[in-house]
């Protein structure tokens, strides 16, 4: 049985929890904006349609992004093993790299569709711009939701 060295991992868990935290407290905010601007527009409807929507988008993604969190959970607990060889640990450094790759792309991707969205340039049509800025937050609080309770899960399962 090989022992384990949990304090790099027990760290990661602590930065996702307080990124949980900062991301909650920013939906909250820009619900806020965005409600507010609906409001003085006199479109409090499409408000909930939004969210509506970005809560839609997440169901969708919620399976792909828990399997991207376990990947991500095993490559952290396998190089948290004590007594690795080099060669194990390029590996599982390129799998990382890999992983973070796509995590960025993502990123980009939402913050390039929120500037170009429809109504970007102009107060007047929020819609696209709330729903995109929903979803990004929303589907990153799951994936890090995700990826703890996975880690955590096979924290147990090895201990």
């Amino acid at each position: 049985m090989s022992s384990f060295n949990f304090k790099r991992l027990n760290h990661t868990l602590t930065i996702y929890r307080v990124v949980q935290f900062i991301l909650l407290a920013l939906l909250a905010f820009m619900a806020f904006i965005f409600q507010n601007r609906y409001g003085l527009l006199g479109k409090p409807d499409h408000f909930f349609k939004s969210l509506i929507f970005s809560i839609i988008i997440q169901m969708f993604l919620v399976y792909p992004l828990y399997r991207l969190a376990w990947r991500d959970a095993g490559i952290e607990l396998d190089s948290s093993v004590l007594g690795l060889s080099v060669d194990v640990l390029k590996a599982l450094r390129k799998k990382r790299l890999l992983s973070d790759l796509w995590k960025i792309s993502v990123i980009l991707f939402f913050l390039i569709f929120v500037v170009r969205a429809p109504g970007a340039e102009k107060m007047g049509t929020p819609f696209f711009q709330s729903t995109a800025l929903f979803s990004f937050l929303l589907i990153f609080l799951t994936y890090f939701q995700c990826f703890n309770f996975s880690a955590k899960k096979r924290m147990k399962q090895v201990s």
